[in-house]
């Protein structure tokens, strides 16, 4: 699902923690409705456990192949672009709007960035063998 293969897994990870981090974070200082600080922290929180599951430099558990983990990396972009839409809260909470639509699109940049065959993961599956 890449369509150029310029950052490696590793620097993929740091954007799946750091994206993570920077939804609950901004949702808890911002605050806003309740469904707008949800969506920040629930999103945020799974996308820390889908990263912690996914077979990659900074997975933990690496049950996840780091294909099907961009796939869940566009349904999370998707999620964090059409939630303030759908859950009504894109008038009352237009920062939170913003910065949720931005971190969606910048997912989107990520994935398509993204080297999936990085060779740093395939030598780590390689060694498990």
């Amino acid at each position: 699902m890449s369509v150029w293969k310029l950052l490696s897994a590793k620097a993929h990870g740091v954007a799946d923690f750091g994206s993570a981090g920077a939804l609950i974070a901004v949702a808890l200082l911002v605050g806003g409705s309740r469904a707008a600080v949800v969506t920040g922290i629930v999103l945020g929180a799974t996308l820390v456990v889908v990263s912690l599951l996914t077979d990659y430099p900074l997975g933990l558990f690496k049950v996840v192949p780091f294909v099907v983990h961009s796939a869940g990396d566009y349904l999370g972009a998707a999620a964090l672009i059409a939630a303030p839409f759908v859950l009504g809260f894109d008038d009352s909470d237009s920062g939170l709007t913003a910065f949720y639509v931005l971190v969606g699109l910048s997912l989107v940049a990520v994935s398509v960035v993204t080297d999936y065959g990085d060779p740093a993961r395939e030598q780590h599956a390689a060694d498990l063998v």
